[in-house]
């Protein structure tokens, strides 16, 4: 008799699936491309392989929380660039002037070759590089890059914890998985034991 399979229908699922069940997911924000967050939904997916519902919300938890980090880590980004030209007007005004400074501050940011040009000139003159800017840029926004740390690591962490809590789900069931083997097993050489002893009986039997 062939034996029945222990595993739950859900584990031959495909992982698309299995996540096509779950609801439409609301983490992307206007202006965010909604194509960038599927490819990374279908890369998670792939890597975990979900093989049942529960499984599956973790998945999504897992993209949504990269998602986020991703998220997190542009805006911080975009905040220093945004700082960098009040750094550059500060760094500027004691060199150029106040009005010429500004006008130059502005030329870099719209890429005007001519202001990049002046621009690294003063700043060669006085013997400073352009990591002074950068660092005028983060002290003034300093407290604000602090907040964004925190967010992207608690980002982080929930993240791993939801990688944690799959792990922990599949140890479980693979758990259960071997303590169903072992019963089938002890039940069926529990069986071929019977049927030896029962077709041995008559051959012990004297006339």
């Amino acid at each position: 008799m062939a034996k029945k399979s222990t595993l739950p229908s859900a584990a031959v699922s495909e992982p698309q699936a299995v996540s096509a069940l779950l609801p439409q997911s609301h983490v992307i924000l206007r202006g965010e491309e909604k194509e960038q967050y599927s490819r990374i939904l279908d890369q998670v997916t792939r890597g975990i392989s979900p093989t049942d519902i529960i499984e599956g919300f973790w998945v999504r938890d897992v993209a949504d929380l990269q998602w986020e980090v991703l998220r997190l880590r542009r805006l911080k980004s975009s905040l220093l660039q945004a700082g960098t030209r009040d750094g550059l007007i500060k760094v500027l005004r004691p060199l150029a002037g106040i009005g010429e400074a500004d006008d130059l501050a502005d030329g870099w940011f719209r890429g005007e070759q001519q202001a990049k040009q002046e621009v690294d000139e003063l700043l060669s003159e006085a013997g400073l590089s352009f990591d002074v800017v950068l660092a005028e840029a983060l002290a003034a926004k300093l407290s604000d890059v602090e907040r964004f740390d925190r967010m992207i690591a608690s980002a982080e962490t929930r993240r791993n914890v939801a990688l944690r809590e799959l792990n922990r789900h599949r140890d479980a069931i693979a758990a259960r998985l071997t303590r169903v083997s072992e019963t089938i097993e002890e039940a069926e050489f529990a069986e071929v034991d019977r049927s030896e002893d029962q077709q041995a009986a008559p051959d012990d039997q004297q006339p």
